[in-house]
């Protein structure tokens, strides 16, 4: 399934080697289609030398996208940790709330996989495809749209021509400046801390999360049952303070933020910190250019779903562009990819904003408020119906679904 044109150097140029672009690439490449892949960083294959503290909660329908890109079998089992439960508290109240995949009959809510182990297996599946050209240390510097055809030429002079060039450079994104899309930014005044630990209790592969003042603190269950990814956010200097403490003051002041709900914290990786904020384009498309994962928009990583909607952007888009040339028509036209836009960019503003809420609600100080917050998670705790409908979203086993990501389609 190729573009029956001899003067295009590939169908699909995607620029961004990540996770995101690296899924989209894969699944256009086992269509059949003549993709390039640009990215600005070196490749890095199986470079695991110390522990990442960079760790994704995927999703059902992520694990989907990433089975149909051929990667996941490419994923060793001791990297891939499963969260079976969840659990949700409020630091001001009693409220709290439980969450169970075997409540609606399934095997787990969800995986916890370090970021370069899901690149490694995206690189290995790339690597064996003829028809997906990988090149690294290759940034964009020119886009031009010619009607007929993009012409993208790096900084280093190469020059490719194709149907469509689609972004996956991250929420910095250099086509998308280059496409002069606006990126409206809200920026929450907030930094995550990440790292792995080592605590005194197993985690018994139950994914928690504990909103305190400032912020959400989140421990991941990893592969190992005593560690776990953590994810704290916080307010910037706070987060700074965590980063720059010794080991053993920053262990004990972990262990009391979560309310040393597993024992102390007996050894820790090293600590990175990052900003938060959100972000939306304001067009996905253009004609021959379209934006997907974080050069598109970014969330609060309060629920673990930034690589997850990325990850749908690229299976509603891989969709698109196979359909229309599986029809004969051409991937890159407006009319085409609006399509696309229409599916995603909606979807998406409403979990922006719906995060925007819970962050918004949990830091409310007032009394009034915390009370009905805590009355509000013991009451969703007591409905299991609500609490069902809830899961299945979260986890993208409904909804308006990719077919790469529907669970049910085999």
């Amino acid at each position: 399934m190729t573009i029956k044109k001899d003067n295009f150097d590939a169908d699909v140029v995607v620029v961004g080697g990540g996770i995101i672009g690296g899924s989209f690439a894969c699944l256009l490449g086992q269509a059949g289609l003549k993709v390039i892949l640009l990215d600005a960083g070196v490749r890095q294959v199986n470079s695991l030398k110390k522990v990442d503290a960079r760790v994704f909660a995927i999703t059902r329908a992520s694990e989907h996208i990433l089975k149909k890109a051929g990667a996941w079998r490419r994923l060793n089992e001791n990297d891939i940790a499963c969260f079976r439960k969840m659990h949700v508290w409020d630091e001001n109240g009693l409220g709290e709330i439980n969450f169970d995949s075997a409540s609606i009959c399934q095997p787990t809510m969800g995986y916890i996989i370090s970021h370069q182990v899901i690149i490694d297996a995206l690189q290995e599946r790339l690597l064996d495809m003829e028809n997906v050209r990988c090149i690294w240390s290759a940034s964009a510097a020119f886009i031009k749209n010619e009607k007929t055809s993009m012409l993208l030429e790096t900084e280093d002079g190469l020059q490719f021509r194709s149907k469509l060039v689609v972004a996956a450079d991250g929420s910095n994104s250099k086509i998308r400046s280059l496409a002069n899309i606006h990126y409206q930014k809200h920026d929450y005044k907030q930094s995550a801390l990440a790292c792995v630990v080592t605590t005194e209790y197993p985690h018994k592969e139950i994914a928690r999360q504990r909103f305190l003042k400032r912020g959400p603190l989140a421990f991941l269950p990893m592969i190992d049952p005593y560690q776990s990814a953590i994810v704290w956010s916080t307010s910037p200097n706070h987060a700074r303070q965590l980063k720059e403490i010794d080991k053993s003051t920053f262990h004990f002041e972990l262990a009391d933020a979560f309310a040393n709900e597993l024992g102390e914290i007996k050894e820790s990786s090293e600590r990175i910190v990052f900003p938060l904020s959100r972000a939306q384009a304001e067009h996905y498309v253009q004609p021959r250019l379209a934006l997907i994962g974080d050069s598109a928009h970014t969330v609060h990583p309060l629920a673990g779903l930034g690589a997850n909607l990325g990850l749908l952007d690229a299976a509603a888009l891989a969709e698109v562009v196979i359909d229309s040339v599986s029809r004969e028509r051409d991937p890159g036209r407006l009319q085409v990819l609006r399509r696309y836009e229409r599916w995603r960019k909606g979807e998406n503003h409403n979990v922006m904003y719906l995060m925007d809420g819970f962050k918004h609600l949990f830091e409310n100080q007032t009394q009034s408020v915390q009370w009905l917050r805590n009355f509000g998670l013991d009451m969703v705790d007591s409905l299991p119906i609500a609490k069902h409908l809830i899961m299945k979203r979260a986890m993208g086993l409904n909804g308006d679904l990719p077919k790469f990501a529907n669970v049910q389609n085999n």
